[in-house]
């Protein structure tokens, strides 16, 4: 069993890379990967609780937009210490500091009251996202749940939400491989605007995720026959981020087919990072 979809506290999940890797190995898990958005420290982390049983393979879920719309990109066994790749997470970090300002300066415009450096002061150990900013908002009472205010405020389209800094899918895809890494579509049937794949591939997209937590059966089935179709690699994970979560699918309750389980683990498992 694997899980190649995992949010720590070093993004917008609420379990500690040690909490993580605990529960995959108590569950029997063989792979993990940790895919926080735009940043390795929780990979990096759990690199040193994994026990000969449980590997973790390198793993980033890089958020994009451009002419494609808003696109997440997950990238797998690449050089976590790529010179490219760490500058774009050190960009990525002041970034979003920038964008969180710019959610705040409008939210307070809107009549939404909150301070910024509250919401900063949530971040901890990782980079500001979204739920960060839904939290306080939640705390401020102006929703019951983070989820609330995400999916009327925050999410794209809605009065709160901002533009990041210009990053692509074909910007994400190409640094991932210059990182020596391969490049997966995430959660494919979870977007509001139709996904051109057609581009992807010809910007060299190697994968689909094909299992995730918000596939129906049929989304499943639907992107595994497109997968094969394009001869595309496939991959699967929970996106757990926590128990209290917007994404409290647990660690492991994503099962991909015996098949493609065992092509991750004769094939991607033993290679280096």
């Amino acid at each position: 069993m694997i899980d190649l979809h995992i949010h720590s506290e070093y993004s917008d999940g609420s379990w500690s890379p040690r909490e993580i890797v605990e529960d995959s190995m108590k569950k029997g898990l063989k792979i993990i990967s940790i895919t926080d958005h735009d940043v390795l420290a929780g990979y990096e982390e759990a690199v040193a609780y994994c026990e000969s049983d449980l590997k973790i393979i390198s793993g980033i879920e890089l958020n994009t937009d451009g002419p494609l719309g808003e696109l997440h990109i997950l990238g797998y066994r690449f050089d976590p210490q790529h010179p490219k790749l760490r500058e774009h997470i050190s960009w990525r970090v002041e970034d979003r500091i920038q964008w969180g300002k710019r959610i705040a300066a409008k939210l307070n415009i809107l009549g939404f009251n909150i301070s910024f450096n509250n919401c900063l002061d949530r971040v901890g150990k990782g980079v500001l996202v979204r739920t960060h900013i839904a939290d306080e908002l939640v705390a401020a009472g102006y929703f019951q749940s983070s989820k609330q205010a995400y999916e009327e405020l925050l999410k794209k389209g809605k009065p709160g939400f901002e533009e990041r800094g210009s990053f692509s899918a074909e910007d994400a895809i190409k640094l991932i491989h210059e990182a020596g890494g391969l490049a997966f579509l995430a959660h494919p049937g979870i977007y509001k605007q139709d996904v051109n794949l057609k581009q992807l591939i010809v910007s060299g997209l190697d994968g689909i995720e094909v299992y995730h937590s918000k596939h129906s059966e049929e989304e499943q089935n639907d992107w595994c026959r497109i997968a094969k179709d394009y001869n595309l690699f496939i991959s699967g994970g929970s996106d757990f981020h926590g128990p209290q979560s917007r994404n409290p699918f647990p660690i492991g309750s994503v099962e991909m087919a015996y098949t493609q389980e065992l092509a991750w683990c004769n094939e991607f498992a033993v290679l280096k990072p």
